[in-house]
């Protein structure tokens, strides 16, 4: 079983591998002991639904990208309801 460090900031979450990932690609100093929460909270990112920090602005263009407008699903039950089938 991997053994997983405490973060030294919040105290309480783990430094995964995807954490430590995203501390290089932050190029921030030191060694990598934050969670993903933390290094979101300095940069001023968000976790995505991936799992990889974004700004915030990306992650609603993403939601707005992934949502599909229930008028192109044809025959599904709400619309067969509208057109009383």
């Amino acid at each position: 079983m991997k053994q997983f460090t405490l973060c030294t900031r919040c105290k309480f979450r783990y430094v995964t591998q995807r954490a430590r990932e995203s501390f290089t690609q932050e190029k921030m100093a030191g060694d990598a002991l934050l969670c993903l929460h933390c290094i979101g909270e300095l940069t001023g990112k968000v976790i995505d639904q991936s799992g990889s920090l974004v700004y915030p602005h990306e992650v609603e263009q993403s939601n707005r990208q992934q949502h599909i407008p229930r008028s192109s699903i044809e025959g599904c039950r709400p619309c067969m309801k509208k057109r009383g089938q």
